[in-house]
């Protein structure tokens, strides 16, 4: 196999890179601990305002029954007779009911009855259960080393501590091989991207995911350097724990399958060949309810991932048209405009040129274009016919941290092009990320580029403003809480369980339709069309609200009285 440049100064690099010397091991060391150090703290003080989004009610409601049958193996039989179910739960409640105590009351039992397994553990299974636990599991780090929270900061705890490794991470990985302004595009393409900040909150799956991609590039590649097998086992972890995350972990090898084809990489194989089964084997460990159904398990878990279209579709706005996905596809080219819209103007900028460098130098660089081709697999896997198509760029995250990935050599390319004056280039790219970052909170969600006129021009194209419920701000909450007198209650347009969490916590007032008793007083409804209703619609056109959340001039959210809605639906918007 061709060589790989493994720092500046390596065959190819320029004499800019030459004159440097490449970083010591504990200056590197220090700057990515640094870099993972600083992205923590970024992380954990914004977590408080980010308000809970649609997913991470059923992500705590999942995490509190593991935490039931983790508290169960210390104690069956004294748990078994004094342990009842919830009468309220977060998850959602199709599915399995809780057994008799009289089938719960041995760790045998616990580890390997099928019907036991199927209520604690509603994970890969039918919808709405078809999600691995990975994301659940990491959640619990929270419940270690800070018990004391609440439910949410305590879930949100583990993905953003996830998050913020693979911040250093990506800076040490980039930083050895191609120095220290190529790694800082990258951990800030990766730190400061609004997107990928806000999902590496969030108690749910798709950040982790993110994170897992990369820490299996890193695993690759450092093996491949070292011509080392044993970097297999690392791999297998990040790749089991993916597998073990969403179904799209499943197919992380096969760009590398792709990229070992078309080098003839025997070694890659192999390598793969060992990884994949300790993978596999990771992914059952995580998922005890596959011990006890070792084939039924996974083939339930794949007949569930596979079927969303008869199971969950979802309506989604993009440019101005309504699909209904994934019975009805978005145009194969969503992902490209997708990623144009929703990234930074630097950051694209240096991933793509990034991208260029790898299809340029793949002889001489290979590795690059091992990096492309996860990008580009990323993008062409979300625009297939029939795929899940909704909540803008969610589906495909991932794709963002491997295009931060290339930023890094992405600055190696402009240092070609345009000298020292790249490091400018980085400057900006960096300043953009941070001023979209602060301009966008709490809402980093909302965020689209500039090149479309951020989320007002996004808006005008016919993008969805808003999709997660995210914009339920602490101001909007407060209004509820306010102006809700007991005995009146609130109806949502969507009904995510977060209303549930959020009415306990003291957050929304004790008056939440159709759990509540109580005359609906006002109507709450987020901006996302393609999910409208056709008195949404009427009732948005028609009525003033009483309470609006914006960002930049565009509503996320709208308070309406609930008898402007009763008279909106009246006048024919039914």
């Amino acid at each position: 196999m061709s060589g790989i440049e493994s720092k500046p100064g390596g065959p190819g690099a320029t004499a800019d890179d030459a004159a440097a010397p490449g970083p010591s091991r504990a200056r590197l060391f220090a700057a990515s601990a640094l870099v993972g150090a600083a992205t923590l703290i970024l992380m954990l003080a914004t977590e408080p305002r980010l308000a809970i989004v649609w997913d991470e009610s059923y992500t705590l409601g999942r995490e509190a029954r593991l935490r039931s049958w983790f508290r169960a193996l210390r104690d069956p039989a004294g748990f078994a007779a004094t342990w009842s179910p919830p009468a309220i739960e977060l998850v959602q409640q199709q599915g399995a009911f809780p057994v008799s105590p009289d089938r719960r009351d041995t760790r045998g039992e616990l580890l390997f009855d099928p019907a036991v397994l199927a209520w604690f553990w509603p994970f890969a299974r039918e919808e709405p259960h078809g999600h691995p636990p990975f994301y659940a599991l990491l959640g619990l780090v929270g419940d270690v080393l800070t018990p004391g929270r609440p439910d949410l900061e305590r879930g949100r705890l583990g993905p953003i501590l996830m998050f913020s490794a693979v911040a250093g991470a990506l800076f040490h990985f980039v930083a050895r091989r191609w120095g220290w302004w190529a790694a800082a595009a990258s951990a800030g393409a990766w730190a400061l991207h609004p997107h990928l900040f806000a999902h590496g909150h969030y108690a749910s799956y798709d950040g982790p995911l993110s994170c897992l991609w990369l820490l299996a590039i890193f695993a690759f590649v450092a093996g491949r350097e070292s011509n080392r097998s044993a970097w297999a086992g690392a791999f297998g972890v990040a790749l089991g724990c993916a597998m073990a995350d969403k179904l799209t972990g499943w197919f992380i090898p096969i760009p590398f399958l792709v990229w070992a084809a078309i080098y003839r990489d025997r070694w890659a194989f192999r390598f793969l060949a060992l990884g994949g089964l300790a993978g596999l084997a990771v992914a059952y460990l995580l998922q005890p309810p596959w011990w006890a159904e070792p084939i039924s398990g996974p083939w339930r878990f794949f007949a569930s991932n596979l079927s969303r279209a008869e199971t969950i579709p979802i309506p989604v706005q993009f440019l101005g048209t309504i699909y209904n996905t994934p019975r009805e596809s978005l145009p194969p080219y969503n992902t490209i405009v997708l990623t144009i819209f929703a990234t930074p103007v630097g950051f694209l900028a240096l991933g793509l040129a990034g991208a260029w460098r790898a299809l340029r130098r793949w002889k001489v660089e290979p590795i690059l274009l091992l990096f492309l081709g996860h990008w580009a697999f990323l993008l062409l896997l979300r625009a297939m016919p029939k795929t899940p198509g909704h909540d803008g760029v969610r589906l495909f995250l991932p794709a963002f941290g491997v295009l931060a990935l290339l930023a890094g050599p992405g600055v190696v390319q402009l240092r070609e092009w345009i000298g020292r004056a790249s490091r400018w280039v980085v400057g900006l790219g960096l300043a953009e990320g941070a001023v979209s970052l602060a301009v966008m909170m709490p809402f980093p969600l909302s965020y689209y580029s500039p090149i479309v006129g951020g989320l007002p021009g996004a808006t005008r194209l016919g993008m969805e403003p808003t999709f997660y419920w995210d914009a339920l701000d602490p101001g909007a909450r407060a209004f509820l809480r306010e102006n809700t007198p007991s005995g009146r209650t609130i109806r949502f347009a969507t009904f995510p369980n977060s209303w549930i969490y959020l009415r306990d916590l003291g957050e929304l007032p004790r008056g939440i339709a159709p759990i509540d008793p109580g005359a609906p007083l006002w109507y709450v409804v987020q901006n996302r069309p393609g999910t409208l209703n056709p008195w949404d619609r009427a009732l948005i056109a028609g009525a003033r609200p009483a309470y609006t959340v914006t960002k930049l001039g565009v509503p996320l959210v709208w308070v309406f009285r609930y008898e402007d809605l009763e008279r909106a639906m009246r006048e024919g918007g039914r």
